[in-house]
């Protein structure tokens, strides 16, 4: 596993993006190219390579091809096959790093004292599954949406794929959080959160999640506050929220629909609740990043 290390002070300069989806089996054209290519799974899985080197992108997988080297699919997807494709040039030159070059650089990092906001860099894995993917979803759309929408501020959608390049950083930084890290966490509500993210779409309540863990109700709010700032509930909606989200950018389903994949029973209640914290309608979100550039080949 390599990483690339660049500095983060200025945004990257975005070139191009689309969404690419083929009916039919696709395998890529060989090819070399000037500069970084991001390429983010959806659906199905690519099979691409970089000089000897073979990888395979899936859904929720992010591979980022590097410049001046040949690629070429190694192997047919399968029809259906759907992926974000996002390239870019750096300001400043950046660094490849081994997986030994980069255990000391995350070390340093967290063994910082005040380690909010104190990274300059960022350490973008070559391949990486991304966890939580909710967000670089939304994200991905966004890109495209501004890349075809006619802005006329010069970086507007070069700060965007950078906040997409830092969110890939974040994820690729934690693997690497020392055992000092891990031992501070509640490992208990790590446990409670992640399982309450899991199950939010389902008839999910405080009773049910505090039965689950044998907590008492009131101490599973305080843990739910002491760690999110949020109580129980209110920690499942911005989950169910975000899940949203996604949908509403990503796929054609009803506003009813979503409201029924994300945990609700009553899309009235998902429109105000959706309202009250993203402060528009879902149909409003779903139409602010609605432009986009598809291609099949």
């Amino acid at each position: 596993m390599s990483y690339l290390k660049i500095n983060a002070d200025a945004p990257v300069h975005f070139t191009a993006a689309g969404e690419f989806i083929s009916e039919t089996p696709w395998k890529h054209v060989e090819r070399v190219m000037g500069n970084y290519e991001l390429i983010i799974g959806v659906n199905e899985t690519v099979y691409l390579s970089e000089e000897n080197k073979q990888f395979e992108v899936g859904p929720d997988e992010a591979l980022l091809l590097m410049p001046n080297r040949t690629h070429v699919g190694y192997r047919e997807s399968r029809p259906g096959v759907k992926f974000y494709w996002f390239h870019f040039e750096l300001t400043t030159e950046g660094l490849l790093l081994s997986e030994e070059e980069m255990k000391p650089e995350a070390e340093e990092i967290f063994s910082r004292t005040q380690r909010l906001w104190s990274v300059h860099d960022l350490y973008l894995p070559q391949i990486i599954k991304i966890q939580h993917s909710d967000r670089i979803h939304i994200l991905a759309n966004q890109i495209l949406h501004v890349a075809n929408s006619g802005y006329l501020t010069y970086s507007s959608v070069n700060y965007l794929l950078t906040s997409l390049l830092i969110e890939l950083s974040e994820h690729a930084l934690q693997p690497f959080a020392s055992k000092l890290i891990r031992a501070q966490q509640d490992v208990t509500f790590v446990k409670i959160a992640e399982w309450t993210r899991i199950h939010a779409s389902e008839p999910l309540t405080v009773a049910i999640i505090a039965d689950k863990f044998n907590y008492n109700k009131d101490y599973l709010a305080r843990l739910f506050k002491q760690h999110t700032s949020m109580g129980p509930l209110e920690y499942i909606h911005s989950v169910r929220v975000t899940k949203a989200k996604e949908l509403l950018t990503r796929t054609a389903l009803s506003v009813r629909d979503i409201a029924t994949e994300t945990g609700f029973t009553d899309d009235k209640y998902f429109m105000r609740l959706f309202r009250k914290y993203e402060n528009m309608t879902p149909t409003q979100y779903r139409n602010a990043y609605h432009k986009t550039f598809m291609n099949n080949d």
